[in-house]
C-alpha cells in the first residue's frame, strides 16, 4: 500500500507533470470549470490518476538519465502521449473531466483531501 508521502508527492507531481503536458494545449478549448465533482468522478479520477502516475516515475527516471535537451524532449513527448492515453482509456471520465478536476484539486483543499483519502485505499 502506497504511503501518505508517496500519495501527496505523486498527486503533486502528476498535478504538476500533467499541467503543461495535458492542460495547457486544452485550456483554450475548455469551458469555466465546476465545482461539482460526484463520488464517481473521484474514483474514475483516481483509477486514471495512478495510471498517470506509474508513467510519471517511469519517464521520471529517464528524464535524469537523459544526455541532452533534444533527448529529454523526446522523452516528455513520449511520456505526454502515454498519460494522454491512459487517461483516455480510464472508465467513466474523459481527459476534458480529468484536466477540470486536475485544476480543481490545485485549488480546493477537500477535494484534494477527498483525491489523497482515495488514492491511499
Amino acid at each position: 500500500m502506497l504511503n501518505v508521502k508517496v500519495i501527496a508527492a505523486g498527486l503533486t507531481a502528476a498535478t504538476l507533470m500533467v499541467s503543461p503536458v495535458i492542460i495547457t494545449p486544452a485550456l483554450a478549448q475548455q469551458a469555466p470549470v465546476t465545482a461539482d465533482v460526484s463520488e464517481t468522478e473521484i474514483d474514475a479520477f483516481v483509477v486514471a490518476l495512478k495510471d498517470v502516475i506509474v508513467i510519471e516515475e517511469q519517464y521520471g527516471a529517464r528524464l535524469q538519465q537523459a544526455g541532452d535537451d533534444a533527448e529529454r524532449q523526446a522523452i516528455t513527448s513520449e511520456a505526454q502521449a502515454e498519460m494522454t492515453q491512459a487517461v483516455g482509456a480510464a472508465p467513466e471520465i474523459d481527459i476534458d473531466r480529468y484536466i477540470e478536476i486536475l485544476q480543481l484539486a490545485r485549488t480546493d483543499p477537500d477535494l484534494r483531501a477527498q483525491l489523497t483519502a482515495k488514492l491511499e485505499e
